[in-house]
């Protein structure tokens, strides 16, 4: 049987979101799975703004509407970003999650 991963829950997350590729995106729901829901979706936002400045591309973490939840600290930096990773936002902000999403095979993958 395999080992449960025993790595504090703000570094898993630190961990999967340094491998999402440039132009992808995964939702805070899709890391609150891949780390065994250990944190909430919100409690992935709250270990994404706990990251060091630099170790973590946290524009590529958008809600499961595949709109971005960051406009209140940072007004349209998050989608800056994206967009110029080539990621494509529709006239009612939001990204296609089919077409931009991030879909790693398991936490390791990710």
């Amino acid at each position: 049987m395999p080992k449960a991963d025993e790595t504090r829950p703000f570094e898993r997350v630190w961990r999967i979101v340094r491998r999402i590729p440039k132009g992808k995106v995964l939702t805070y729901g899709q890391i609150s799975q891949l780390i065994d829901r250990r944190l909430t979706p919100v409690g992935v936002g709250w270990a994404i703004r706990a990251a060091p400045e630099g170790l973590v591309p946290w524009q590529r973490v958008v809600n499961a509407q595949g709109a971005i939840s960051t406009d209140k600290q940072h007004p349209g930096l998050q989608r800056q970003m994206l967009e110029a990773e080539g990621v494509v936002f529709d006239r009612e902000g939001r990204i296609d999650l089919r077409r931009f999403g991030f879909r790693p095979r398991s936490a390791g993958s990710a």
